[in-house]
């Protein structure tokens, strides 16, 4: 189960699944077994009826109107930087965004080349996405039994199917099927997610201070949140799946923060002032954005932890400790950056590009696979203590480069 604060959903889901209109007195969803939890949604307003007043609560979903509605669940609210390549997919498809959006995380995966925006969602495949959404561990088929369909069930949902029946999310007919085949309809689209966002609370949003911890305790589990805010020092942050941003904010000021098994699928934001420590042990980051207003950030990788993608906007430190992982893979000085900030670099970094003005690159230990200077970024300094290489420097205006380090392939491009 996740967190326990309701995530409003209701963004998009009268385009989804119906245009706006008046409810009629006899309402086509009075008696049926989803009337409370349609009820539920219309008062809130996050389920809106047909133009004629009915709600057409056994008309089947589409996958894409179900992707996009487990998309708003899951906070997937950034556009995907992983653009979907079906063929049966246009680009001009409303649902294209929300398909990449999905794809970017995992929850879908396509039939070889294909997506099927516009076919019915089978219940299995429903339970899947589900599942992945949730970031279910999952185990033992044995409860599949009860079913008598149970060998209807695809070996490659049985898994995902089991997880959702053993957490209470799905459940069989009264005649003993689960028809894992079975077009989803709507009510039974909007019951499922219900049970996520209303009955378990969906995933919430948190803000923690100094000396607390977030997350789970217990070995092989997981808790998993919308976005995350640190605003004290003294902060353990372990077995967590943030689906938005984690912002870490001035109340860190000299203090510590530390990662163990995090995985942030959004922003990972560094604030305040102050020289902060970020201890990223087996934890995955899309992209840190390092903006403090003064001093210098000093980000620790250890284990298999990854960062994809760093944009340095003030001092840093990065250091790669010991461990499997990639570390800090792409690190940016954008332009914004002012000049006389110093990056100082230890471990075995990937590409760094550098548009920047007058920063400084100090690389003590370890090495650099690929720098890049642009043609604005005049007055950059590199300095490479003893023992450190670069592999390939690619110069593109007149850059120092001072120290014992050596710079095994350097290809100058200065204006001419």
């Amino acid at each position: 189960m996740i967190g326990r604060k309701l995530v409003t959903v209701g963004l998009g889901l009268g385009l989804l699944l119906g245009s706006a209109g008046h409810m009629s007195a006899a309402a086509d969803y009075e008696g049926h077994w989803a009337q409370k939890q349609m009820s539920r949604w219309l008062e809130k307003g996050w389920l809106k009826g047909f133009a004629d007043g009915s709600v057409r609560p056994d008309q089947a979903i589409t996958r894409a109107e179900f992707i996009a509605l487990i998309n708003q669940l899951a906070g997937l609210t950034a556009e995907s930087k992983v653009k979907a390549d079906f063929s049966d997919l246009p680009k001009t498809s409303w649902a294209y965004e929300e398909i990449s959006k999905a794809l970017e995380v995992g929850i879908i995966k396509g039939y070889g080349g294909t997506i099927r925006p516009g076919d019915p969602v089978m219940r299995q495949e429903a339970a899947i996405m589900v599942s992945r959404m949730m970031y279910f561990e999952t185990g033992s088929t044995e409860v599949l039994s009860m079913f008598s369909d149970k060998d209807q069930i695809a070996g490659w949902s049985e898994a995902d199917v089991a997880a959702l029946i053993n957490d209470g999310g799905m459940k069989g007919y009264p005649d003993g099927r689960f028809a894992p085949e079975q077009a989803m309809t709507r009510a039974e689209a909007i019951a499922l997610l219900d049970y996520y966002n209303v009955t378990s609370g969906g995933l919430q949003s948190v803000t923690i201070s100094h000396s607390e911890g977030l997350g789970s305790f217990e070995p092989g589990a997981v808790k998993y949140y919308n976005n995350v805010t640190v605003s004290g020092y003294d902060v353990l942050l372990q077995n967590l799946k943030i689906f938005g941003d984690l912002v870490l904010e001035e109340g860190i000021g000299n203090g510590e923060v530390n990662l163990d098994s995090v995985e942030v699928l959004g922003k990972v934001i560094i604030q305040g002032s102050g020289d902060p420590s970020v201890q990223l042990k087996n934890t995955t980051m899309n992209q840190v954005i390092v903006q403090k207003n003064s001093g210098t950030a000093r980000l620790v990788t250890e284990g298999t932890a990854w960062v994809k993608a760093l944009s340095v906007q003030s001092g840093v430190n990065l250091e790669e400790g010991e461990g499997t992982g990639d570390g800090f893979t792409d690190i940016d000085l954008p332009s914004g950056l002012a000049a006389g900030i110093v990056v100082t670099l230890n471990g075995n970094f990937g590409d760094v590009n550098i548009e920047a003005k007058g920063p400084v690159l100090h690389l003590q230990k370890g090495s650099i696979r690929t720098l890049k200077t642009a043609a604005t970024a005049t007055g950059v300094k590199i300095e490479l203590d003893e023992g450190t290489t670069v592999t390939q420097a690619i110069l593109n205006t007149s850059t120092k480069v001072t120290g014992a380090g050596k710079v095994q392939d350097a290809i100058v491009k200065e204006d001419e």
